[in-house]
């Protein structure tokens, strides 16, 4: 069993190292960092602390949504080789559950942050761009 979940879990992060990989990391501000900073001699503003927290938003959400898709995938195995075992049916819809919640938080997270940004006048990167 354990064998066979290693190889589910490797198989799974093949397949999403792509995705990974060639996610783009948005240019914030004048920075060339990954997160920004602000410029030289400007003052650390509210908005900047808002770029700051969605660019580290945008990094770990590839990662947990890459989870997330691999809990709903070996959930889906296990559904389907359970068998007609309740134990196995229940752990199986169990991660489903788990994986649609953690992108659901993602989604919110990022939705958060666009809301606080708007409502403050402030110009945050998204999820989406």
């Amino acid at each position: 069993m354990k064998q066979k979940l290693f190889k589910l879990v490797a198989l799974a992060a093949a397949y999403s190292a792509p995705l990974i990989a060639a996610a783009q990391i948005q240019q914030i501000g004048s920075d060339s960092g990954i997160i920004p900073t602000g410029s030289v001699g400007s003052a650390y503003t509210f908005g900047n602390l808002l770029n700051t927290g969605n660019a580290l938003l945008n990094i770990t959400a590839s990662l947990i949504v890459a989870l997330s898709v691999i809990f709903i995938i070996y959930g889906g195995f296990t559904f389907i080789t359970s068998g007609g075992d309740e134990t196995k049916v229940t752990e199986a819809r169990n991660r489903i559950i788990y994986g649609v919640i953690g992108i659901a938080i993602i989604i919110l997270a990022g939705l958060i942050f666009t809301f606080v940004g708007s409502i403050l006048n402030t110009s945050t990167t998204t999820l989406a761009q």
